[in-house]
């Protein structure tokens, strides 16, 4: 599973930096807005699949709760007649958990990417990041206490071993990295390793939207870090909450109307919509703050943008289905009208 998440991480970070260097105008933010628009077009048929099933789902309502009403004191029978009913109408009623389970491996991916940008989306040589490290660490900007199982003394004559060793021991290594050169240019400039134009490219890479967000920090819900350094915290605290607000509210609004009108009175009653309903009203969010608290901030942002995107495509899906079943409609009005003439 890790190499291919980690396989993933290499395609997306191929991406992301084909984006940067095109269309993202050489911005972060911008070519992760990009991106996360380029995956709501690959998985986009299996939207409109998702969608199709909900609507599916809203035309078997009547049916199913007659079954839910005949049977109410039968669980058993009750559950073995739905399932006939659904295998009648041909309808599978986990298929619309598909595109939530297809994102999890894309999120974890994405982490790679964004905690790891010199490996995954820069594509700088080991040896030259773990040079990097070591002239970080003889400027106090890296400590060589963050190693786990090795001593630093004895690799530091090695870059790769280096990297390999902070790799290992420190998930955000590389993010601390970009702000050590940012202090100390020179650790790029004196590196033997990279070319003229990796200097270049490393020097304009920045992390920061608004100069404000570092989309590289890892948001914290501790107060005593929180309280350490509020001008980076904070912000990522709040682009965290953003996050999860923006996913609950676009996840309720996506909801199928068959739930909203459901009789309030009926508390037994089951929520018919399966994925389309609870999971994906309170998935999103939970999931969104329990990785955003372990993912840098650059994932709570490519969340608040999926999200977004995700409410706007299915508004217009959904106004796309709407005329074409209108559409049907008066076809099949205007049929029956010749057929009778």
């Amino acid at each position: 599973m890790q190499a291919l998440l980690s396989a993933l991480g290499v395609i997306f970070g191929k991406l992301m930096f084909f984006i940067y260097n095109t269309i993202g105008f050489h911005n972060y933010v911008i070519s992760l807005i990009l991106f996360t628009i380029v995956y709501k077009l690959i998985l986009l048929p299996l939207s409109i699949k998702q969608m199709r099933n909900t609507q599916k789902m809203q035309e078997f309502q009547p049916e199913l709760q007659r079954l839910q009403e005949r049977y109410k004191n039968d669980k058993e029978k009750l559950n073995e007649m739905t399932m006939k009913f659904y295998q009648e109408k041909g309808y599978n009623p986990t298929s619309g958990c598909l595109p939530l389970l297809i994102q999890f491996p894309i999120i974890i991916a994405l982490f790679y990417v964004i905690r790891m940008p010199m490996t995954y989306m820069l594509e700088l040589p080991a040896k030259a990041v773990g040079e990097m490290v070591i002239a970080s660490v003889e400027k106090g900007e890296l400590s060589k206490d963050t190693l786990k199982n090795k001593n630093y003394d004895a690799i530091k004559d090695n870059p790769i071993d280096v990297y390999m060793a902070y790799n290992s021991s420190d998930a955000y290594f590389e993010i601390r990295l970009i702000e050590s050169y940012k202090k100390h240019p020179e650790i790029i400039d004196n590196n033997p390793t990279l070319t003229e134009d990796k200097k270049e490219l490393l020097k304009n890479f920045d992390l920061k939207m608004f100069n404000i967000f570092n989309l590289g920090v890892q948001p914290s819900l501790n107060p005593s870090i929180i309280k350490e350094d509020p001008g980076t915290y904070v912000p990522a605290l709040i682009l965290l909450i953003i996050a999860v607000v923006v996913s609950y509210f676009t996840s309720l609004l996506m909801m199928p109307n068959a739930r909203q009108k459901k009789d309030p009175k009926d508390k037994k009653a089951k929520d018919p919509s399966g994925c389309a309903g609870k999971s994906m009203l309170y998935m999103g969010p939970i999931m969104t703050l329990w990785i955003g608290t372990i993912a840098p901030s650059g994932l709570a942002f490519y969340w608040i943008i999926n999200s977004v995107l995700s409410y706007v495509q299915h508004v217009l899906m959904n106004t796309k289905f709407k005329k074409d079943k209108e559409g049907s409609e008066v076809a099949k009005v205007g049929s029956k009208g010749s057929k009778d003439g």
